[in-house]
């Protein structure tokens, strides 16, 4: 989506078909799946009320693998970011792709495809991000949102206030404007807690404003990286229950989708876990969803690809409790699995 804002801007034909902008907004809403849209229909009346494209990300549904897509046009498999918590066999360590880097230098070298920001600069095109303060000097950023200009601004209407003001002070630029907070709201309470609907009623009013006056050289995209469905506590999975810590040498992945580093044979840990757990999940491989086209080819990420995938297919959130963290075992919103609720994402074209 940001190679098409930007091929916009240059006024050369892009994947989405977008005619020539002199600047194009991608207002990307952390968590706002097509179907959170839908179901909020009392609390988001103008997305409602306006026509959107449902699209689907990459799996798995995850924001470390779909925003580092976004931002270099590529695929998963491309990338080398293949889900949230991996495992480097490399070193033996765990890694947290969206949160966990030691270092700018650390994330920039394993993501080394040109992203679509760097591309910008190249033509002269000014990219800049609009997004929360902290994520400024992250690991993240380092390997996303390269040679940009970064505005930190930690209130939602005023991230509104400044992306409207980028947009028509002239120039040709594309702007990221990043809204992270019904996610995490989704998180900790449910993506259908008064809570979230209350913020997603409050996003839903900032983006009609936004989008009211648009100048005529400017185009705007809305879209998210992924769903979000609640599970309640009493939907919990807990693999620890028949399957000690000493079984593997990491448990990662998301909550919807356990990615399983094994120490023994694999086969028969497979086998195990179709015996408890084959009614409410898949438990599958990189190779099988790579046949059933959900991967292509992982050369590159090889090293941290799983053994095996616990897919959630109903309305579970999985653990190792060996392995996770307590703030997780909390959370209310899920996601990371292959259900329309989590792949399906809406795209908003205004202006355009």
């Amino acid at each position: 989506m940001l190679i098409s804002a930007l091929s916009s801007v240059q006024g050369e034909q892009n994947p989405l078909n977008l005619k020539s902008k002199r600047a194009v907004c991608v207002l990307l809403v952390d968590g706002l799946g097509a179907q959170n849209i839908t179901s909020a229909g009392g609390h988001a009346r103008f997305l409602n009320g306006q026509p959107f494209e449902k699209m689907s990300c990459y799996y798995p549904s995850t924001t470390s693998t779909s925003l580092t897509s976004l931002a270099t046009g590529k695929s998963p498999n491309e990338t080398g970011f293949v889900g949230y918590q991996v495992f480097d066999r490399s070193t033996n360590r765990s890694l947290n792709l969206l949160s966990g880097w030691e270092s700018k230098e650390q994330a920039a070298s394993m993501q080394t495809l040109e992203t679509v920001s760097e591309t910008a600069a190249k033509s002269q095109i000014s990219f800049e991000v609009v997004s929360p303060a902290i994520y400024k000097d992250s690991g993240f950023t380092a390997a996303t949102m390269r040679e940009a200009e970064f505005h930190g601004v930690n209130e939602v209407s005023e991230r509104f206030a400044l992306a409207s003001k980028l947009l028509v002070a002239g120039g040709k630029k594309v702007i990221y404007l990043y809204i992270p907070e019904l996610d995490q709201i989704a998180h900790a309470f449910g993506a259908e807690s008064i809570k979230w609907l209350n913020a997603v009623e409050e996003l839903d009013g900032l983006i009609a404003k936004f989008v009211a006056k648009l100048p005529k050289e400017v185009g705007v995209l809305i879209t998210a990286d992924h769903g979000v469905i609640d599970v309640s506590k009493n939907e919990h999975i807990y693999i620890d229950e028949h399957f000690d810590m000493s079984l593997f040498d990491f448990v990662g992945g998301d909550t919807r989708g356990l990615f399983l580093y094994c120490k023994e044979d694999i086969e028969t840990t497979k086998h195990q876990l179709a015996h408890h757990y084959s009614s409410s999940c898949y438990i599958t491989s990189p190779e099988e969803l790579i046949e059933a086209g959900y991967w292509s080819g992982t050369e590159k990420q090889s090293r941290y690809l799983p053994d095996l995938i616990l897919l959630a297919k109903k309305n579970v959130a999985l653990y190792h409790r060996g392995f996770a963290k307590q703030k997780s075992l909390n959370m209310i919103g899920h996601h990371g699995s292959i259900s329309s609720a989590e792949l399906s994402v809406p795209l908003f074209r205004f202006g355009f």
